[in-house]
């Protein structure tokens, strides 16, 4: 009698198969709606065994100012029998880069929707000074006012100027504010007041430091459209902002911005008010005589869990705080050089006097 051993299931612990690379014949598919369109795949910048496409770069001179260029690239992965992504990546001279990217089932749609938006709009110049801004295109379904459409989306920017980076999020949620980044370039030390930004306006909440890095948030629109509208003026106007201080003395930022300053020191105390209002009238509540079954009295007796429901139902959490007065600055530079031991030419120091 013959015995036939029966394997057990030879899948289990075996690692799962990586992507089928792409075939020469689906490589020419793939790349023949851009060929109409002029572009040339480049094959040895592409990788056959990832299912990723690159195009050979295109300059385009003059842009975003007179004397620059931007080179643009096109990245297309098919990850999926019917699944493509498709980002166009947009550099200036000095290596900043931004992206937009879109997914769809069409490659040739895809490429029609990122051509339709003008790379002017990736990269922008705002007092001589650069500003990638990267966005994702979604689709619109119709509605009774406007046909299907792609509309995009501003998902993240950079800009740098004299020796800081800028860094804004906008991936935060509906509704939600937009979370910056602030910090000195080459590893340096970026000093400035934690109000630089939100003597711009209410939308815009001081600073944290973290390290050598200084976080903030900008109040911007719930919803698309509106949303990367808001966010695309605001950032400009920091940029402008950021820009002309840094070019100045910090000396000069108090004095520019002294009524700003003290409208932002009351902006920061107001939970602190409130908080200081509310224990102060509580007191008080004993010169009235309210009947047992009245609103009044249920609603000062459920007061407490009443606001601490609408504390977290707020969109950013409070700080209370006992905010510093605004002073001058002291100091002649922005930046910090921290490894040399000494001030940089392009740094700041942005502490107050004493």
């Amino acid at each position: 009698m013959v015995r036939v051993a029966i394997p057990m299931n030879s899948s289990v612990g075996a690692e799962a198969p990586g992507p089928i690379p792409l075939t020469h014949h689906q490589i020419l598919e793939l790349v023949a709606p851009f060929s109409r369109q002029g572009r040339q795949v480049d094959l040895a910048a592409s990788d056959r065994a990832q299912r990723l496409l690159r195009f050979k770069p295109v300059r385009h001179p003059n842009l975003p100012l007179d004397g620059e260029s931007l080179t643009e690239t096109l990245i297309l992965e098919h990850p999926e029998a019917t699944h493509f992504r498709l980002r166009r990546i947009l550099t200036d001279d000095a290596g900043l880069s931004s992206t937009l990217d879109i997914e769809g089932t069409d490659p040739g749609l895809l490429l029609a929707q990122v051509e339709a938006v003008d790379i002017s709009r990736q990269i922008v110049a705002v007092e001589e000074v650069n500003i990638a801004r990267s966005y994702r295109l979604q689709p619109v379904a119709a509605s009774e006012h406007q046909p299907a459409h792609w509309r995009p989306q501003l998902v993240t920017a950079e800009t740098r100027t004299q020796g800081a980076v800028l860094s804004l999020n906008a991936k935060t949620g509906r509704k939600m504010p937009a979370d910056f980044e602030l910090r000195a370039e080459d590893d340096r030390r970026l000093r400035v007041p934690a109000d630089l930004f939100a003597v711009l306006g209410w939308d815009w909440r001081p600073m944290r430091q973290l390290g050598k890095f200084w976080r903030g948030s900008v109040r911007i629109a719930a919803d698309e459209p509106e949303r990367t509208l808001d966010i695309e003026a605001k950032l400009s106007q920091a940029v402008r902002h950021l820009a002309k201080t840094l070019r100045s003395d910090p000396g000069d930022f108090h004095a520019h911005w002294q009524s700003a300053r003290w409208r932002v020191t009351f902006q920061r105390a107001i939970p602190m008010l409130i908080g200081v209002g509310l224990l102060a009238a509580a007191p008080l509540i004993q010169l009235f005589s309210l009947e047992t079954a009245s609103l009044a009295r249920m609603f000062i007796f459920h007061a407490p869990p009443l606001l601490l429901i609408g504390i977290f139902m707020m969109r950013e959490l409070p700080v209370i705080e006992i905010p510093p007065m605004p002073r001058r600055l002291i100091g002649r530079d922005w930046i910090i050089d921290e490894r040399k031991g000494h001030i940089g030419n392009t740094a700041v120091q942005g502490a107050e006097a004493g």
